[in-house]
């Protein structure tokens, strides 16, 4: 079981999600926190990712720090994720998600199909505006076309990585001198006491879904201190975003929440 080399919260859909680096450099997104973002299974994303062929081949088992221990989680690869989001159901999505999810999927339609319709010299939007069937006939050399395109758009994003790596480390070096928001490492242990107080939630009231607890208690978080993604909290109000959810965790429960702010917890 492979554990990654680099650790840090990121957001999607305005909801904390855990995304690792593993070995090779690749990026992978915490399905679990994906599906609570969203308001999936994760039992049956995870039986649905693995009866598919092509997205399979993205899911990883990781070995994470949690705020129960180190423990097995299963990861999505980054590039993935548009896909896998564009298909699920919208049922059990929230107003503002469910429009989200369905743009992203109309987007990737039009996406893939101008792609093709671009590299084959066919017009773009709508396929009323091809006048000779024809012309169909040159959709298979694109398929070759955009196929060899990505790849060297691949090679071209790897030397872009490394140079953004560099920019947002100085960038974060800047935002750690002047306040800034939080640390990695200071979104990183507020993610992990963050799960612990939803955990007590859905414990204390038998109605509660793990996923809805963990979205209602970074909803709380994010309305306190009136900002759009928990990680946007000013690193002057760590401490107290700290203090507050301990509280929180000892009124429901009457005990004392014992997670120490620790390096085996830190996602940077």
């Amino acid at each position: 079981m492979p554990e990654p080399r680099e650790r840090l919260v990121v957001t999607f859909f305005e909801h904390p999600c855990l995304a690792i680096r593993s070995a090779d450099g690749s990026i992978y997104v915490a399905i679990r926190d994906l599906c609570d973002a969203v308001g999936l299974q994760l039992a049956a994303q995870l039986r649905r990712l693995k009866r598919d062929s092509e997205l399979q081949t993205g899911v990883l088992q990781a070995r994470v720090a949690t705020a129960g221990g180190v423990q097995e989680q299963d990861f999505l690869l980054l590039e993935m994720v548009p896909w896998w989001l564009s298909s699920v159901s919208r049922a059990r999505a929230s107003v503002v998600v469910a429009e989200r999810l369905k743009y992203l999927r109309l987007f990737a339609l039009k996406t893939v199909y101008d792609a093709f319709a671009q590299a084959a010299t066919l017009p773009q939007g709508p396929s009323r505006a091809i006048e000779d069937l024809a012309d169909l006939g040159r959709l298979d050399d694109a398929m070759t076309m955009v196929a060899e395109r990505q790849r060297q758009i691949e090679e071209s994003q790897d030397k872009a990585r490394s140079a953004w790596r560099t920019l947002d480390s100085r960038v974060r070096a800047l935002e750690a001198q002047v306040g800034g928001t939080l640390s990695a490492q200071q979104s990183g242990y507020l993610y992990h006491l963050v799960h612990a107080w939803a955990d007590a939630r859905t414990q204390h009231e038998a109605a509660l879904e793990v996923g809805e607890a963990r979205r209602a208690c970074f909803a709380t978080l994010k309305a306190r201190y009136r900002v759009a993604k928990y990680d946007q909290i000013p690193a002057t109000m760590y401490a107290d975003a700290v203090d507050y959810v301990r509280r929180e965790y000892t009124r429901l429960t009457g005990a004392t929440l014992d997670l120490p702010e620790q390096s085996s917890l830190d996602l940077g």
